[in-house]
This record gives structure tokens, C-alpha cells and sequence, in this order.
């Protein structure tokens, strides 16, 4: 069964695309694709099981790799605390992220680790025009602040 599909936009040449895919791969693995409602991506139905698939736009492709980048980011930043909290905070809080928050959680993600983790252990108070520019900063600490202690189980 065909997995991965690649991102088309609704553009020309996404169209022309999409039409020799169809007619390359589709038909020989009992697929047939049909537009979405709101015609920003197509749907792949597989003809036997009656699955769909759904096919991102660039910009919703773009918009995934640029998350996932931003959450490996924050699980991998070479400090143990950090990483369980931040990776922690982005895995919940991303989805709901427009790109302007993206932005903002780029911008924390830049800062050094012995700042954030003087901040989120209140060793050292978070400067007030970091915390009054930067709403995923805000959130973040809200959810540091937070008790957590039942989301870290050890098996």
C-alpha cells in the first residue's frame, strides 16, 4: 500500500502533479484520489479498504517540519531538566501554535540553558520585558509553576 505522499499545493504545476500520479501510481495500487472540501489538499482512497489519506498543502507540510524541528529542539537540548521540561511543555502546547507563537517559541529556545534553568528553578526572576514580549515564555513558566509530578511516572 503506497505510505508516504509527497505535499502539493493547489498551484499549476501541484495540479499537473497530481494528475501523473494519478495516472503513474494510483491506478496500479488501487487508488484513486479525490479533492478535499475545502480544496486545499487532496484525499487518496484506497479503492480496497476504503481508507483515506490525506495529502498536506506545501504550506501545511511546511508548517509540520517546522514543529517537528522546533520539538526536537526543545527535547535535545543537552541538559536532562530542561529537556523533560521543555520537550514536555512544546509536545502539549505546538499544535496549537500559529506561526507567530513558533516565532516566539524560537525565540526562547535561543536562549542559554543556565538562564532558563536559573529561572525555571527561581533561583533568578525571568526579566519582566522577556515575560511582557514573549507569550509562549509566559506559558512556559505557568507551566513550570505548575505540579506536574503525576506526568513523570518511572515504569
Amino acid at each position: 500500500m503506497l505510505q508516504s505522499y509527497s505535499a502539493c499545493s493547489a498551484n499549476t504545476r501541484s495540479r499537473s502533479m497530481i494528475s501523473r500520479l494519478r495516472s503513474l501510481v494510483l491506478p496500479a495500487r488501487g487508488l484513486y484520489a479525490r479533492p478535499s472540501a475545502a480544496f486545499t489538499h487532496q484525499v487518496l482512497v484506497n479503492t480496497e479498504t476504503r481508507r483515506s489519506f490525506n495529502v498536506l498543502s506545501s504550506t501545511d507540510a511546511e508548517l509540520t517540519k517546522r514543529r517537528k524541528r522546533l520539538a526536537w529542539r526543545a527535547k535535545s537540548r543537552g541538559w536532562l531538566e530542561l529537556d523533560v521540561l521543555m520537550g514536555t511543555f512544546v509536545e502539549k502546547h505546538i499544535t496549537d501554535f500559529d506561526e507567530h507563537k513558533l516565532d516566539l517559541l524560537e525565540e526562547v529556545l535561543e536562549l542559554e540553558n543556565p538562564d532558563l534553568f536559573k529561572w525555571f528553578t527561581k533561583q533568578a526572576s525571568v526579566p519582566d520585558e522577556l515575560l511582557k514580549e514573549n507569550e509562549v515564555m509566559q506559558l512556559m513558566m505557568e507551566y513550570v509553576k505548575a505540579d506536574h509530578s503525576g506526568e513523570f511516572t518511572i515504569k
